[in-house]
């Protein structure tokens, strides 16, 4: 986050502004027949209840006044904690809230801050010296209706007299957008003042020639008393991707995660050096700002402190990698390891057949790589059953996050317990569960003993920080499940693919046989554990899944789409982008497939003739090539296909069932101006089979049809 001296002057740019175009202020005050239903949206932490002193001297909701707020502006309350609190005094301020009411969703960029209490009046106090300012964070509302906006400030402000808080939105509103401010229906003077350009200044919000609220803004601070408030704590930070000691190859996301909680982080900067060489700054990334997920709430979107490495200029070879974190106070910390790079990996491409092409046989299967030291491309298959499903069982969430004592009376939040927000230990505890089922079992078991499901959803809910954040966050997910992996057995892997598509997502599930979670953004933002494919896309371009749904306890049915090059998922009526897949995987576990072939030698390229095989009429297979380099490292690609040629006659590349002129002119069309592939894949556009598609393709099918010449070769 930028320093704070930016928004000291972002703060004060209210106070030097002209008055030109701001409309005059009015109001309309509506009485609430009952308090109504509130969400937080807080930044960080909250206190426990045992710790905080709220500073609150309304009488509660009583009032919505719509029409006044128009963004750009900046509203004071006055604060004697010696009224809220017993043994005030000194008083630790951490907090500023605000109530308000949003009738559209709408963005806010919110800073709060301290000043003294001016008492040249002693009747009526006045907002004095600036004292604290915080951060300016971005609040994106996820619905309409009563939310309190929690603000921390940067460090802790101790003081010993009563003192002003302040509530600052410097970004403008529309008046359509319906921001509504919340008071009580006690008006007293010299308590709340408002201040929207220069040439008004300050206003007594009861006492005006504006407008005259009916009571107290719902405005106030939380602290600590005695003057022994926690400061923020100091920065720790662990870097998550690379892992340690991994071999990176292709593109490569930096991935650190700040664990302190601290709302007072700057930045995050990436380094990297050479075994003997000194740190080469990558980057840095001064937006924390990430999606937390807990199948309730908007998720708010950010993938956190990350980073995208561009290593290619480097020699392949040993690197160390670190992370290190700042916050305002000028304090840091840092995390590193070694990783190996390969900016020539033995990744491949398969550019015959293409993903989902329809093929028959003969075919001549084509990779590419740009890695120079391939030794061999194996080349493989395996059946891709229309409808497959994992053996994923289910768990419903309300059986979690029990803070009474009673685990069965459905932990819901509205009850003030947690299971509401459980989607991500429950998530990790389905992945554990899978692969105990198939052999892998530290996962849950501590010694001799056996540990129940329950036992596993709470430690993973430890160690994701779930209760303390109502909700995971991805960095959490990722952090908390591995260090559970690596203390139950180190048996299980784990990696991450950001914004994938469908393609990608059948290859991980069905080919792989990877347990996958499904990281959703959007309203809510959830983790779903995926459990099945069924068929191929619809009319509307939507592939058929399940899901085990962690809201429901059950396996639902959903859709996957593609959408501007990533996937969305139709889950409780609405669609939700794909953010991330996290896979975890069984070390030693191993895929059984086919082998086609094996092409030893780079000399025309890496390809194999497939002749024939024993394949079913219609169905969708798995084509996966593998490369091994001179170093033993291996790149693998998947394509998905389908086997469907009984019905195609040689020449016929439009699929009509005749070869006749139109398959010449589909020919031309495909091989001169990028159209649509042959039916049953590109490798029949080779009509004479000499390993190259051209002029040459086109009249030789000329020839057959026409003048009955020799028969095309595919």
């Amino acid at each position: 986050m930028p320093k704070n001296a930016s928004y000291v002057l972002l703060f004060f740019v209210l106070l030097i502004s002209s008055a030109s175009g701001r409309p005059l202020k009015s109001g309309t005050a509506l009485k609430l027949s009952t308090e109504p239903s509130l969400r937080e949206l807080t930044i960080a932490p909250h206190f426990a209840a045992a710790e905080a002193c709220t500073v609150r001297h309304d009488k509660g909701m009583i009032y919505q006044i719509d029409n006044y707020f128009t963004g750009g502006e900046l509203y004071k309350a006055y604060q004697d904690p010696s009224k809220a609190c017993s043994g005030a005094y000194p008083f630790s301020v951490e907090e500023v809230d605000m109530i308000f009411h949003f009738a559209q969703i709408c963005t806010l960029f919110v800073s709060v801050d301290v000043e003294s209490a001016d008492l040249t009046t002693p009747s009526c106090p006045q907002p004095g010296a600036l004292l604290s300012i915080s951060t300016e964070y971005m609040y994106a509302l996820p619905d309409t209706g009563f939310y309190l906006l929690a603000v921390p400030l940067d460090s802790t402000l101790i003081i010993n007299s009563p003192y002003f808080v302040g509530f600052y939105i410097s970004n403008l509103i529309d008046a359509s957008t319906g921001v509504g401010l919340i008071s009580d229906d006690t008006p007293v003077q010299c308590v709340n003042y408002n201040i929207w350009d220069n040439s008004i200044g300050y206003i007594d919000m009861t006492n005006n020639d504006y407008y005259n609220f009916p009571g107290r803004l719902l405005l106030y601070s939380v602290g600590t008393t005695g003057g022994s408030g926690p400061t923020p704590p100091a920065p720790s930070i662990t870097l998550l991707k690379p892992s340690i000691n991994e071999a990176i190859s292709g593109p490569a996301v930096l991935w650190a995660s700040e664990t302190s909680g601290s709302p007072i982080i700057e930045y995050v900067i990436f380094n990297y050096r050479s075994n003997s060489g000194s740190w080469i700054e990558i980057g840095r990334d001064n937006d924390g700002n990430r999606a937390l997920r807990n199948g309730v709430n908007e998720s708010g979107t950010g993938g956190g402190y990350s980073l995208a490495w561009n290593y290619g200029v480097l020699a392949e070879g040993t690197y160390w990698v670190k992370a290190t974190v700042y916050d305002t106070l000028g304090r840091s910390a840092a995390d590193s390891h070694q990783v190996s790079l390969d900016p020539t990996p033995p990744d491949l491409i398969i550019t015959s057949p293409i993903n989902m092409d329809t093929i028959c046989l003969p075919l001549k299967i084509e990779a590419t790589t740009t890695d120079e030291n391939i030794t061999q491309v194996r080349f493989e298959r395996k059946a891709a059953p229309l409808n497959y499903g994992a053996p994923v069982v289910t768990l419903n969430q309300s059986l979690y996050g029990d803070n009474n004592g009673n685990p069965h009376d459905g932990n819901h939040a509205s009850a003030g317990e947690y299971g509401d927000y459980y989607c991500g230990p429950v998530a990790g505890a389905l992945a554990i569960k899978y692969w105990y089922d198939k052999g892998f079992i530290y996962g849950m078991r501590e010694g001799r003993n056996l540990l129940p499901i329950d036992t596993v959803v709470e430690r993973l809910a430890a160690n994701m920080q779930t209760r303390a954040n109502k909700g995971t966050y991805d960095d959490l997910f990722y952090s908390g499940l591995l260090q559970y992996t690596l203390t139950h057995g180190n048996e299980l892997d784990l990696e991450i693919y950001r914004y994938p598509h469908y393609a990608l997502f059948r290859t991980l599930l069905e080919e792989r046989e990877l347990f996958l979670v499904l990281a959703l953004s959007g309203a809510p933002g959830i983790y779903l554990a995926a459990a099945g494919v069924s068929g191929l896309s619809d009319s509307q371009g939507r592939y058929a899944m399940t899901v085990s749904d962690p809201l429901t306890g059950n396996i639902i049915s959903a859709y996957m789409k593609n959408n501007a090059g990533m996937a969305q998922v139709y889950y409780g009526n609405s669609w939700h982008n794909l953010d991330m897949i996290i896979t975890i995987m069984g070390y030693s576990h191993m895929v059984s497939r086919d082998l086609i072939g094996m092409d030893t030698s780079a000399a025309g390229g890496w390809n194999w003739d497939w002749i024939s095989a024993d394949m079913i009429q219609d169905s969708l297979y798995f084509l996966t090539a593998t490369a091994t380099d001179a170093t033993n490292r291996t790149g693998t690609a998947t394509n998905l296909i389908q086997y469907g040629c009984a019905s195609l006659k040689k020449g016929d590349y439009d699929g009509d069932g005749l070869a006749n002129v139109g398959d010449v002119l589909y020919l031309i069309n495909y091989i001169f101006k990028n159209g649509a592939t042959p039916m049953g894949g590109i490798g029949r556009a080779d009509a004479n089979c000499d390993g190259a598609i051209n002029i040459s393709d086109v009249v030789f099918a000329i020839r057959f049809i026409y003048s009955h010449g020799p028969t095309p070769c595919y």
